[in-house]
């Protein structure tokens, strides 16, 4: 009875230890399972910490990039402002110049025509000198030819006391007949010019 008694409690006592086994066990593969899933999480961290820093290179070459093309946009937009200063002095130089060019032309084209004016009436005082236009005769229609006026004093001279003959009207010329001396020589008037015998 002794010996079944004593086997009964190492018999209870295996399954208080193997229980106490099993629960031990039960929580060692929680444990791994815990640890599986902590070493799970600290290796998507590792990678996504991997990644940042990934991008982080990739962000800062990215930013060295654009510093360097921000450097030669600066660098053109300086050679541009140049090109673009010279550009407008050249064009206010070359408005300057054409401003000059169109007074001293218009001065040129002023001092030409004054040339050209003078010439003309130069001409025209030496055409006149030798081709001389004739003043025409003074007709005097209401009065005739007989009378004489005189532009010095305004007095009037008159001639033989004939009426004037009209404008339209046919008058026929008288034949005069020489009037001659006692030898039958012709006698000239005293004014007249012409000697006799001539």
């Amino acid at each position: 009875m002794v010996a079944v008694r004593q086997a009964q409690l190492m018999q209870q006592k295996a399954e208080k230890c193997a229980h106490k086994c099993r629960k031990q066990a039960k929580l060692l593969e929680q444990a791994q399972k815990d640890r599986n899933d902590w070493e799970g999480i600290a290796k998507y961290r590792r990678q996504q910490w991997v990644k940042a820093i990934r991008e982080r290179d990739h962000k800062q070459d990215q930013m060295s990039q654009l510093a360097r093309e921000s450097e030669t946009v600066q660098e053109r937009l300086v050679q541009i402002t140049r090109e673009r200063d010279t550009a407008l002095r050249v064009s206010e130089n070359r408005r300057r110049a054409w401003e000059m060019h169109r007074i001293q032309s218009l001065k040129w084209e002023n001092y030409l025509q004054d040339q050209i004016e003078a010439s003309l009436v130069e001409i025209h005082r030496l055409n006149n000198i030798l081709h001389p236009i004739p003043r025409p005769a003074p007709v005097y229609p209401e009065v005739g030819p007989e009378v004489i006026v005189a532009d010095d004093d305004g007095m009037e001279v008159d001639g033989p006391a004939v009426a004037a003959p009209h404008l339209h009207e046919d008058v026929e010329d008288e034949e005069l007949e020489p009037v001659s001396d006692e030898d039958g020589e012709a006698i000239f008037d005293a004014d007249s010019d012409d000697e006799p015998g001539v």
